[in-house]
């Protein structure tokens, strides 16, 4: 029981040194204490509330690519923020080529990249990821029904946009 006694002071002790050790930053205290930021991970104190990090936010964008076969005229957009809006621009900037309504809406294309490839007797045109990858796919189906001369005559990228 004695003994019992005797450790009380010591706890008490203790227990002084372990709140005093933890001070304010920038607080001079002649070396008696260790700022928070200085604390391990494990014993720096556990913030109250978190800020929330901000959500990512993307605006989509969109391209179209029309074309006139009987007279050849192409009618391209970019950047567009909506799908029917690079399709309307295509049709028009077309149609103001060919002097004529017979233009086509080709391709429509949102958050990626497209090429129109060329050929002699053929049209090939793609869209994909990449600018690359549309390219090479353009090409390819410019090439499948034995078209000769074929070439990139136009290639874009609509990227999705950050706004916030």
């Amino acid at each position: 029981m004695k003994t019992t006694y005797a450790l009380i002071p010591l706890f008490f002790v203790f227990c002084t040194a372990i709140a005093a050790a933890q001070c304010a930053t920038g607080v001079d205290t002649g070396g008696e204490c260790v700022p928070p930021d200085e604390l391990s991970p494990q014993q720096a104190p556990i913030p109250r509330h978190q800020p929330q990090q901000p959500r990512t936010v993307w605006a989509d964008r969109w391209g179209a690519i029309a074309i006139d076969s009987g007279t050849s005229s192409v009618g391209v957009s970019e950047n567009q923020t909506s799908k029917s809006a690079a399709s309307a621009e295509s049709l028009q900037r077309c149609a103001s080529k060919s002097n004529s309504q017979h233009c086509k809406l080709e391709l429509a294309y949102g958050n990626g990249c497209a090429a129109l490839a060329w050929g002699a007797t053929n049209v090939g045109f793609a869209n994909d990821d990449t600018q690359t990858k549309a390219q090479n796919s353009a090409m390819e189906t410019c090439q499948a029904n034995g078209s000769s001369g074929c070439k990139i005559v136009y290639s874009a990228c609509s990227l999705p946009v950050r706004v916030q």
